[in-house]
């Protein structure tokens, strides 16, 4: 579409110390992290679950390196991909496969998968962990995989498909929409009976310090992590805004917010929606418009892929692809001029 507006290049974060305004590493994610650790030669498998709009952010390969060794599975699930942009999805594999050659990774909605994708899904991945070499568990016959990943991804979900698909049995795992519903390594479940096939959630795990503002902001528009001061929600409504327009996604939220023209002014966005939805609160003994209730539901409106599928970490990806064809135009110079030279 034609724009009538010229859009931010960059957001600014110096201006909202973003630092003090995320602080969420919880004290039972870092037990979690121990406990896996400490249960790994119990362990035939890995399987991490991470949300596919953001391949890059959240992501600790350096902690799976070290908690695998490169010894054991490590199976990659790339959760509600329905939500991200279909011309990202072998990019983000190609990406996380170049740092992570062992790593296998599969694409995939847990949300609506059907009975038969499901079915083949496991059939991959119990493949990959019976195949592999068991070293000091090659005498036992039972078969322990874990399940983890950054917070609200999926895991629970998976773990309940796969019990009830296989077993018959009601979902054990306690689902929420809000990032830390697990805080302990569960209880073993039995997936299957033959081989016997038992499996554990763990809680989420994200770095301690996260890398850069953008990874953070993307962590909480993706609800991975929860938003603990509601009245800093426009300022990640904006920083959402900042990205729609910066991935062309204009026309969706013009639509939405009753728009007749794109904008980089959260302000502009957030009254109109607001008018729209009715959304206000009394002030006093006057009632006006809920500017933070409104902006919460843009980030909601957001995740939910509301203004259409979006990677948010499609510009990495750019960037790493980039690199990559530069590293190789290098390679081709040089082995040119060596030929020349001999």
């Amino acid at each position: 579409m034609k724009q009538l507006t010229t859009f931010r290049n960059q957001f600014d974060f110096q201006s909202i110390r973003w630092k003090d305004m995320i602080r969420w590493f919880p004290g039972h994610m870092h037990k979690g992290m121990k406990d896996l650790e400490q249960s790994l030669s119990r362990v035939d498998g890995i399987i991490e679950v991470h949300d596919a709009r953001i391949p890059h952010s959240g992501r600790n390969p350096e902690f799976y390196k070290r908690l695998i060794a490169g010894h054991k599975p490590h199976i990659l699930i790339l959760n509600k991909s329905d939500l991200a942009d279909q011309n990202y999805l072998n990019k983000s594999i190609e990406c996380i496969q170049t740092e992570q050659p062992n790593v296998q990774v599969i694409h995939t909605s847990l949300a609506t998968i059907e009975i038969k994708q499901m079915t083949n899904l496991f059939g991959r991945l119990l493949h990959q962990i019976i195949e592999s070499p068991r070293y000091t568990r090659s005498s036992t016959l039972e078969y322990n995989i874990v399940v983890c990943g950054i917070p609200n991804v999926g895991k629970s979900t998976f773990i309940n498909k796969l019990r009830n698909l296989f077993i018959n049995k009601p979902g054990s795992e306690q689902v929420g929409a809000s990032p830390g519903v697990t805080r302990t390594m569960s209880e073993k479940v039995k997936i299957s009976n033959r081989p016997k096939v038992y499996i554990r959630d763990s809680p989420g795990i994200l770095e301690p310090r996260l890398k850069s503002p953008d990874e953070s902001f993307r962590l909480l528009l993706t609800n991975a992590i929860p938003i603990q001061q509601r009245e800093l929600s426009d300022i990640i409504a904006d920083y959402g805004l900042f990205l729609l327009n910066k991935y062309d996604k204009q026309r969706e939220y013009m639509k939405y917010c009753g728009l007749d023209r794109p904008t980089d002014d959260i302000l502009t966005v957030l009254l109109s929606l607001a008018k729209l939805k009715h959304c206000t609160q009394i002030y006093g003994d006057k009632r006006g418009y809920d500017l933070t209730g409104t902006a919460l539901h843009f980030i909601n409106e957001i995740n939910k892929g509301t203004f259409g599928r979006i990677t948010f970490d499609q510009d990495i990806l750019d960037g790493r692809e980039i690199e990559k064809l530069n590293d190789t135009n290098l390679f081709k110079t040089n082995a040119g001029r060596m030929r020349k030279s001999i």
